[in-house]
């Protein structure tokens, strides 16, 4: 058998396999499979500068669905040398449990990672990722993108009947809810009074199921005093009136509230908060203290008791 003529059985042999032209394979090149469009991602609420070029994540993900495993591993060649934002975009809204089939990476995003929420944090951790634990991840991550693509189209269509060209995705995060200090206050307590602050959302795009299940606030019980928590409560400078609450530090750190929208404070309430080193801080109320014992019968109310620096 001549060169030229074993050139072309593999030739045929990879596009039976990949489903490509003869032409293409027989010419040793590459070519496009229908894939969804996947939007440029800016990197700013991930902390960093420049943006995310999504396009060989689509190149993957449509290699994937159409079975070809060249193209598919050209696309991976290009994303584990490129830019680790591309990574974190994809981990950030990672549309399916993992399961058993994936890998230790994956389960360790999922399980210490994902749970914050945090777009900084998640890509600390795509970034700092060692060669083989980066191509793991990348390997679970465009598998199960490209498992959960043909449920995108609605309507129940299946693969077949989704036009994956006009399919556009954008995974650009969504705003973080807004949360803002409301208003101060006393609560009763076993030792007294005790001085009190209330988170609103303005916008209504936080919730209390968020501050239970997202932020860990317990639910809150009239008359008692929840023990000292981990978060720490955020005053301005120079008035110190409170403005929200933070925990933890650096990338990992969570804050409730802005800076520029402080509740006010008299001067009485500022110096029991000082004198009790702590605040009850307590979510979501608008309205006044006298009513608030309403909300909390109802189970309504959600508090942490936050530490002052």
């Amino acid at each position: 058998m001549s060169k030229d003529h074993a050139r072309k059985r593999r030739a045929r042999r990879t596009a039976q396999h990949t489903g490509s032209s003869y032409t293409s394979a027989n010419a040793g090149t590459l070519h496009t499979h229908p894939a969804p469009t996947l939007v440029p991602v800016s990197g700013a609420p991930f902390g960093v500068a420049h943006t995310a070029d999504m396009a060989a994540a689509s190149a993957a993900i449509g290699a994937g669905l159409a079975d070809c495993d060249p193209c598919r591993a050209s696309a991976m060649a290009r994303l584990m040398l490129g830019k680790s934002l591309v990574l974190a975009v994809l981990a950030a809204s990672l549309p399916l449990v993992p399961n058993r089939e994936f890998s230790t990476v994956t389960h360790v995003f999922w399980d210490e990672v994902q749970p914050h929420a945090n777009h900084p944090y998640t890509y600390v951790f795509t970034a700092g990722l060692g060669a083989v634990e980066r191509q793991n991840f990348l390997e679970d991550l465009i598998s199960i993108w490209t498992m959960v693509v043909p449920h995108l189209g609605g309507g129940g269509r299946t693969l077949a009947g989704a036009d994956l060209t006009s399919m556009i995705i954008n995974l650009a995060p969504a705003p973080p809810p807004v949360y803002r200090a409301s208003r101060t206050g006393f609560v009763p307590t076993p030792q007294g009074p005790f001085p009190a602050l209330t988170l609103a959302s303005p916008d209504m795009s936080g919730s209390i199921q968020e501050l239970a299940e997202r932020y860990g606030f317990p639910l809150y019980a009239w008359d008692t005093l929840p023990d000292a928590s981990a978060w720490i409560l955020q005053q301005h400078s120079a008035t110190l009136h409170p403005w929200g609450v933070r925990q933890g530090e650096g990338s990992q750190s969570l804050t409730l509230g802005s800076a520029e929208h402080p509740a006010e404070a008299t001067s009485e309430w500022i110096d029991a908060a000082q004198r009790a080193s702590s605040v009850v801080v307590m979510g979501l109320w608008t309205g006044d203290f006298t009513s608030l014992i309403h909300a909390v019968q109802a189970q309504e109310i959600f508090a942490v008791r936050a530490r002052l620096e």
